[in-house]
This record gives C-alpha cells, sequence and structure tokens, in this order.
C-alpha cells in the first residue's frame, strides 16, 4: 500500500553548519602534538636504553646459546667491561660473538665424539690411522707440545673409553664391567692395550709440518683394534680443557681484550688481567674424607694455574670422580703404565706467569700421577717457572 500524509513533524537530518578554523590556532596545535610526540619518543627510548644498557664492571661473559656449543657449561668467563674507552655494551657484545665463535672452533677441533663439515679434528685422525692429514694450526700446536714433554697420556684413548663408565655408574656394583682394579678379565684386556699404547712402535703421532699430521698405527695393533671394537687410538680426555682454556685467553689477549679471566670447572685457570688489580685463589685439602678451604692465595697480573685433585668440589665434578661406599675414589688421573687411577697427593696447585694451563699440566701430571711423591720433583719445575703448593698432613707447603 502506497503510503500518504505530511512527514513534516518526523525528525529530519540538520543541515552541516561548516566551521572556519583559525589557521593561527592550527600551527599552535600541530606543534604541540609534535613537541609531545618527540618527548615522548625520548622518554621511550631513555627507558629501552636503560633496560638493554649493560652497566660497567664485572660481568659473566657467556657463549650465545643459539650457537648449540656443547661444553661451554664447564666454563666460566669473567671480564671487567667499560674499563677502557668503549662502552660497556659494546664491549659485551663484541665478547659475546668473539667467545661463541671461538669455542665452538676449540670445541670442535678437541673433539672425538663426533666429526664437523670441513674439519680434521681428533675424532677424524682416529676414523684415518696411517693417513697424512692436514689440520688446523691450533690442533698442531697441541700435538706438538704433547710431543715436547714426551707425554703418553693421549694414546691411552682406549682404555679411557671403558674407563669413563665408571662414572655413569649409579652404584658400586656396575662397576665391575668397567674397573680393571675389580674385575680380572679386564685387567688382562687393559694389559694388553697398555702394550699397545706404552709403545711408539705401535702408535704414535707423527708430525710433518705445515700442519701436517699422521696418526701411525701398527697392523698389529689394528687387527687387535678390529677385534675388540677398538675406535680410539688418542684422545686429550681430562687433558682438554686446558688446552680449550688457553686458546680462549690467547684469543681475548689477540684481540685486546686483556680484562679478565676465562677457568673450567676441572681445574684451570687463565687470568689474562695485565693490570694491578689483586685476585685471590681458594686453597682447599682434603683431611680424613672432609674438604675444607685451608688457605688463600693472593697475587696480581696475568697467571696460569692448574688444580689437580682427588675428589669432588662440584656438581660436574659427577664426570671426572666416583666415591665407592668403603670412601676410596675413582678418579680420570690413569697412569699410562698401568692404567689405574693415582694421585700422589690429595692436591696439586701449580701455577706460572708466562706459561699456559697445558704445559703446565704436561710437566705436573707424572709427578702427581704416580705412587709416589717426590716433592724434588716440584723444585726442579720452579727452576723452569712453575711454582707449586702442596699440603702435607694440614700445612700447605709452597714450592717457589
Amino acid at each position: 500500500m502506497r503510503r500518504s500524509g505530511n512527514n513534516r513533524d518526523l525528525p529530519h537530518p540538520k543541515p552541516v553548519e561548516r566551521i572556519v578554523l583559525s589557521e593561527e590556532h592550527t600551527k599552535q596545535k600541530i606543534f604541540v602534538m609534535a613537541l609531545l610526540l618527540v618527548i615522548g619518543l625520548a622518554a621511550l627510548g631513555y627507558a629501552l636504553h636503560s633496560y638493554f644498557a649493560v652497566p660497567a664492571g664485572w660481568q659473566e661473559i657467556q657463549a650465545d646459546s643459539a650457537a648449540g656449543i656443547t661444553g661451554s657449561d664447564e666454563l666460566v668467563f669473567l671480564y671487567e667491561l667499560g674499563s677502557g674507552e668503549t662502552s660497556a655494551t659494546a664491549e659485551k657484545k663484541a665478547l659475546v660473538a668473539l667467545y661463541t665463535e671461538s669455542l665452538q672452533t676449540v670445541y670442535r677441533l678437541f673433539n672425538n665424539d663426533m666429526e664437523f663439515d670441513g674439519i680434521r679434528n681428533v675424532r677424524y685422525l682416529n676414523s684415518h690411522p696411517n693417513e697424512v692429514v692436514e689440520i688446523d694450526e691450533t690442533l698442531y700446536r697441541a700435538f706438538e707440545l704433547v710431543q715436547q714433554y714426551d707425554s703418553r697420556y693421549l694414546y691411552l684413548a682406549p682404555v679411557y673409553a671403558i674407563y669413563d663408565n665408571i662414572f655413569y655408574c649409579g652404584d658400586d656394583s656396575e662397576l665391575v664391567h668397567f674397573d680393571s682394579a675389580l674385575n680380572d678379565k679386564l685387567r688382562a684386556g687393559f694389559d694388553t692395550l697398555l702394550s699397545f699404547v706404552g709403545n711408539r712402535g705401535h702408535v704414535a703421532l707423527q708430525l710433518l709440518g705445515d700442519n701436517k699430521v699422521c696418526l701411525y698405527v701398527s697392523e698389529e695393533y689394528l687387527r687387535y683394534a678390529s677385534g675388540n671394537d677398538v675406535e680410539d687410538f688418542i684422545d686429550f680426555y681430562w687433558m682438554k680443557n686446558a688446552f680449550i682454556v688457553d686458546y680462549l685467553a690467547d684469543t681475548m689477549m689477540a684481540n685486546g681484550y686483556t680484562s679478565g679471566s676465562i677457568s673450567c670447572y676441572d681445574g684451570f685457570i687463565r687470568n689474562f688481567d695485565e693490570r694491578d688489580t689483586q685476585y685471590s685463589f681458594a686453597l682447599y685439602n682434603r683431611v680424613d674424607g672432609t674438604v675444607y678451604q685451608a688457605d688463600t692465595m693472593q697475587y696480581q697480573g696475568p697467571r696460569s694455574i692448574v688444580y689437580l685433585r682427588d675428589y669432588p668440589m662440584n656438581g660436574l665434578d659427577g664426570r671426572h670422580y666416583y666415591e665407592l661406599e668403603n670412601g676410596d675414589m675413582r678418579t680420570v688421573y690413569l697412569d699410562w703404565a698401568d692404567g689405574r687411577c693415582k694421585s700422589a697427593v690429595n692436591n696439586l696447585v701449580s701455577y706460572s706467569e708466562t706459561l699456559g694451563c697445558a704445559e703446565i699440566l704436561l710437566q705436573t701430571a707424572p709427578i702427581y700421577i704416580v705412587d709416589v711423591f717426590r716433592e724434588e720433583a716440584l723444585g726442579e719445575l720452579a727452576e723452569r717457572g712453575i711454582c707449586s703448593i702442596y699440603f702435607k698432613d694440614e700445612s700447605a707447603v709452597y714450592v717457589k
């Protein structure tokens, strides 16, 4: 039906009234709004800067977790940020990048668990005996150092591969499978391995110059290895972190970072602080099964410290120590002559102002991993720039 009627009484939209604003007032409002925006952005920027800025002072530098580096949890890298002309924020960023890259490099080189594309590491050499292989200069220098001190610990690799299982045993009943002191059959197997390990005619790293090496393994040793599931002929094992700490510290110094220190849970410390900063190193002792802080060593300037001990002190030490129910201890310090763990004294701290951790270790290990301790041997080290501290009962003995 068609609607009709007068609709003038119904509500109608009112016509829009046009208002002209003053141009002067508009400019003022724009200026005020722009000023408020600038102030707001400045406040936001300051807040963000304050939130992300790194304060100057001592801080722990950690590797970038995104790099997925195994082993970074074993190290502590402390550095005093902002002590130079560079801001603490910029310095930390650069240190994290350098530390991450360096740690990844050296971890792969000394790795004996896996190979990596384009890297001829320890694992690669074990898989390619009697071949001439060109390796990274860092690894070559490590082998040179081992050869310089005529060390055979490196060749205990097949014994380490079995013995290392001790540190993952749930209780003493499981030790019999891996501890030659409890298993005559295993003892006989170790003796056979040691006849190869201790003989340069059966296994030796040949350094050929220009970073080229050949892991020589005799035909007899190869036949034995093939029939007894032996895959490792060399392994730095418990010595590895001494070389890693040295590499990291040397890399930091080479790049101009000289206000920090890098330490490892298993007793290797490199302090590369060239200033007059005062440092202290706690000296522990073990008497009748009790570990306690017995003294403190104060020092200044660069120093390398190697701390050998026959007892655990931290959570990670479960990888290197196992305490039996009767209180006896199994450690990673194996004598290459008979494959048994030994510690001539409970603790031995050795340090030098000029030598690195690896070089100290290669000279102190034969003094520590023996049945009978000889203090005169420490005196000979002191003449070569390596001072030592050990405990005779409850008294600290300094050999300088």
